[in-house]
């Protein structure tokens, strides 16, 4: 409640009123929004809508079509065995890992710029000023939780993996899940700028995390994210990477030592991590995650045919953290090169360090999984991590030196320029244990082909970007 203070005595006192402050900010919401508030909520059912609808048909289908193919009883053995809980906590780990960094740069209370300016510097209390966009995020933390949890036990409940009381128990644990991150994603908002109290307690107390919101902090989120969705709209990733990049506090005394070109790129990207130690830690803990799903699939035969597809996708994410440097060419492609090395050079030192770390946890994990299983080395298995490592280092390639969309495609060809490295990477590392199992003929040749063309590929795009940006 807004209650001004008490009037003067005497004749010229004003007469006492108080505002409800409900009332004055739902006049507010029309004066500034009108009825972008309606249509933002009929957006946000619109897109519920298409992801239960994409989850009805794609999802469930998919889900249970992949378990039922393989061998139910010992799949379910090792869903139950301590590494498959091992691999859970990680993925649960690493959701809340990426909510924490989210919240640095864009939270999930992100009011447009000018209730920010008008309404928020009014003396009104801050937690009842932007609870609207607080209750937009949990609901759609919520939704997403439950859709999930839901579509993958109900398909692993068709598949006869597991029994169909797991069906409500994964609806609720996908609802509490969504619920702690929506809310670790605000408490990541409230440390994003300093301020008296940030401690975890917040996690419980959100009207006292919403009121520790500093109006600069959500003027910086709201530009962040119109500098996001610029960015995305005209493929403008370089923008994007500069808004993400945090100043350097680390290693900063630390200089290269002269030297021929190649050998200086690749020290060059070493102390790239050693200064920014967070890609390091985010890289590895995508591509263990990775490895481990990876390994499974290459070393149980109950293992099912989607294990190699879900596995590339934190291989192929923790891969990128590690190749900034190749990025970084890409950005300043065209510019006279100050070492004197050619563009293909300079790539090519680029992915010695990514390649390296990847090879190392690859085949650490391999080597771990071996022990255990008191097995032999499978020659198949091996030559599919060497293959899968290219795979990543050509899909890089094309990710960083991908050049500039055509707009006039529309979005549907913005979306595809996007993820076209991406599902190349999925697409070959996914054919590469299927080509390179023991009694196919030819499938060697057909796998070394592909990478070595893909390999190639990246190549050709950074050769041609190059000419493209030369003067």
């Amino acid at each position: 409640m807004t209650t001004p203070p008490p009037p003067e005595s005497g004749a010229d006192a004003l007469p006492t009123f108080e505002v409800d402050d409900h009332e004055w900010l739902g006049q507010a919401d029309w004066i500034i929004g009108g009825e972008a508030a309606a249509k933002a909520r009929a957006q946000g059912r619109y897109a519920a809508y298409v992801l239960t609808l994409m989850a009805a048909v794609y999802g469930f289908p998919i889900v249970q079509a992949t378990f039922k193919t393989s061998d139910s009883a010992t799949l379910r053995d090792q869903l139950h065995s301590a590494a498959a809980y091992g691999v859970g906590v990680a993925a649960v780990a690493a959701i809340f890992a990426a909510a924490v960094w989210a919240g640095r740069f864009r939270g999930p209370v992100v009011p447009p710029m000018p209730w920010i300016d008008l309404v928020l510097a009014a003396p009104v209390d801050r937690a009842l000023a932007v609870r609207r966009w607080w209750r937009y995020a949990v609901v759609g933390a919520l939704f997403v939780g439950g859709l999930g949890g839901l579509t993958l036990s109900a398909g692993l409940a068709y598949a006869g993996v597991v029994g169909p009381l797991v069906i409500p128990i994964a609806l609720v644990g996908g609802l509490v899940l969504g619920l702690a991150v929506a809310r670790v994603w605000l408490w990541a908002q409230v440390r994003s700028w300093p301020g008296p109290d940030r401690g975890l307690s917040l996690l419980w107390r959100v009207d006292d995390a919403l009121r520790e919101l500093h109006g600069e902090s959500l003027r910086q989120h709201s530009a962040n994210t119109s500098t996001l969705a610029g960015s995305a709209m005209t493929g403008n990733l370089r923008t994007a990477r500069l808004t993400f990049a945090r100043p350097v506090r680390r290693a900063r005394r630390r200089r290269l030592r002269a030297g021929r070109p190649f050998p200086v790129l690749v020290r060059r990207d070493v102390l790239g991590l050693r200064r920014q130690p967070s890609s390091m830690l985010t890289g590895l803990g995508l591509f263990v995650l990775g490895s481990v799903v990876l390994t499974w699939a290459l070393t149980q035969p109950a293992a099912p045919g989607i294990a190699v597809p879900v596995a590339l996708v934190p291989l192929y994410l923790g891969y990128g953290a590690w190749a900034e440097g190749l990025r970084l060419q890409a950005d300043n492609i065209g510019t006279p090169s100050l070492i004197g090395s050619g563009p293909l050079e300079e790539a090519g030192a680029h992915l010695v360090v990514p390649t390296a770390l990847a090879a190392l946890v690859l085949g650490g994990s391999y080597a771990v999984a071996v022990l255990l299983s008191a097995g032999g080395v499978g020659v198949g298995a091996v030559a599919s991590i060497v293959c899968v490592l290219g795979a990543l280092a050509g899909g890089h390639l094309l990710a960083a030196f991908r050049g500039q969309p055509t707009l006039v495609s529309g979005p549907q060809g913005l979306i595809a320029w996007y993820l076209m490295p991406s599902v190349v990477v999925l697409v070959v590392g996914s054919l590469l244990p299927l080509l390179l199992r023991a009694g196919r003929e030819g499938g060697a040749g057909v796998a070394v082909w592909l990478v070595v063309g893909l390999v190639a590929w990246g190549l050709h795009r950074v050769r041609r970007l190059t000419h493209l940006h030369r003067v």
